[in-house]
């Protein structure tokens, strides 16, 4: 699991924001390159679609060499794309992302 880009979705540009419940109406997402536990926060673009929010949200995770997202729960068309592209998804829960990035590494986190 080194040197992977995990995006988790978050409602602030905080430092250690804490994970947004939507996915693809999440107004930003964090993130991490875990090789060095750098993080970037990034606008969503997908915030404010009318609809297929989480597939644009995809599109935009795809575009940034994502390869795993941390998420409390997905659409079926998000779940689907995210596969589609090879991106594994894992469950989270409502925490700071510096505490999902740590349990992500301990391997704490169930695959969906």
């Amino acid at each position: 699991m080194n040197n992977l880009k995990v995006a988790i979705p978050v409602s602030s540009k905080d430092d250690n924001p804490t994970m947004y419940e939507r996915f693809g109406r999440a107004s930003y997402f964090c993130i991490i390159e875990t090789e060095d536990d750098s993080s970037v926060v990034l606008a969503n673009p997908a915030v404010e679609a009318r609809g297929g929010a989480g597939l644009r949200a995809v599109e935009f995770l795809i575009s940034n060499q994502t390869q795993s997202v941390i998420v409390p729960q997905l659409g079926p068309n998000a779940d689907q794309a995210l596969r589609r592209a090879n991106i594994t998804i894992f469950q989270g829960e409502s925490l700071p992302v510096k505490d999902l990035i740590a349990k992500w590494k301990n391997e704490e986190l169930s695959k969906l």
